[in-house]
């Protein structure tokens, strides 16, 4: 899985085109379903946190205005995840690294 390309409000993925805000789970694609515009809480994430990744990288757009409440960088602490957080360009260049790895 590679994300080929990031343009405000789209990704390309191994080809496929994504027209929204995505998340990224056991080399699954999904699609935000409550997302606040600014704000990332743990019930968002939940999915994301339960499947145990090696490391967790969230994309804070393309301005780096998405907020991660502290709840979220206290339950991956807690599980003891890495955790990346940038704009989502770096975010995907990082996601890129990971798996490639």
């Amino acid at each position: 899985m590679r994300i080929e390309e990031y343009k405000f409000g789209s990704f390309r993925i191994d080809g496929k085109q994504y027209l929204d805000d995505i998340k990224i789970i056991s080399g699954r694609v999904k699609f935000w379903q409550t997302r606040e515009r600014h704000i990332l809480k743990i019930e968002e994430m939940r999915d994301l946190i339960e499947s145990n990744p090696e490391a967790i990288i969230i994309g804070t757009g393309a301005s780096g205005f998405l907020q991660v409440s502290p709840e979220i960088r206290d339950e991956i602490m807690r599980k003891r995840i890495p955790l990346f957080v940038d704009k989502t360009e770096q975010a995907c260049k990082l996601f890129n690294e990971f798996i490639q790895k």
